[in-house]
């Protein structure tokens, strides 16, 4: 018997927008980690959409996904009214453990601080539920306006199908079986579950000769 395993993916949004985010002891009450994550790209400090810890050792921003996450590139807003530099250094990094805050998670980029733009896009290719942004240089303040995590969820679980179908094509050819897949997809998708993964682990079968002639294949 040939089993067929289905595996879900999703197109890369956001997946950092509404989620759970803290930072290191901060004054300023009007200016929560979860402004980093509001979907608000304002960088005037004034506006009331940019994050800020207080002057300290090592300050840290952080974000939980709530889940594993195939992380392909993160994007940070700096804000431009003030004292845009601070953000010299600071380092992106990306794990599932909270092991110093998350902060010895693998490290996916360090910023580096230009004028010409506010925006900070990088490219991590990392899996992880957490994604950190901490400034390592003693006494300093971080301030973001907003931190964007794009990727996919990281499916863990893999759905095994069953299918017979009647054929009297030449299963053990590898474009034919591949054929088969590509036919199944329209029909297995659906809008919780946009885009699917399908391969056979094992090639499909002859189950049995019915009286046509014809081949009767079976596939899980």
């Amino acid at each position: 018997m040939s089993r067929l395993t289905t595996a879900a993916t999703s197109p890369q949004t956001n997946v950092a927008l509404g989620k759970i985010a803290t930072q290191s002891p901060t004054t300023y009450p009007d200016y929560p980690a979860p402004l980093a994550i509001d979907g608000n790209k304002d960088t005037e400090f004034s506006a009331g959409t940019c994050t800020a810890t207080v002057y300290s050792l090592q300050p840290w921003w952080r974000v939980d996904l709530l889940a594993q996450y195939q992380i392909s590139s993160v994007v940070i807003t700096n804000r431009v009214d003030c004292c845009p530099q601070r953000i010299d250094g600071a380092e992106i990094r990306i794990g599932n453990s909270l092991e110093n805050d998350g902060n010895n998670n693998p490290r996916c980029a360090v910023i580096k601080y230009t004028s010409d733009s506010s925006l900070y896009n990088f490219s991590c290719n990392m899996i992880g539920r957490y994604v950190n942004v901490i400034i390592p240089q003693n006494g300093t303040t971080l301030t973001l306006c907003e931190v964007e995590v794009y990727g996919v969820l990281e499916v863990i679980n893999k759905l095994n199908l069953r299918v017979k179908f009647h054929t009297s094509e030449d299963m053990t050819n590898s474009t034919t079986s591949h054929n088969i897949l590509q036919k199944l997809l329209p029909v297995l998708s659906n809008e919780m579950v946009p885009t699917l993964k399908l391969y056979w682990t094992r090639q499909p079968e002859l189950e049995h000769e019915n009286q046509g002639g014809s081949s009767e294949r079976c596939g899980v």
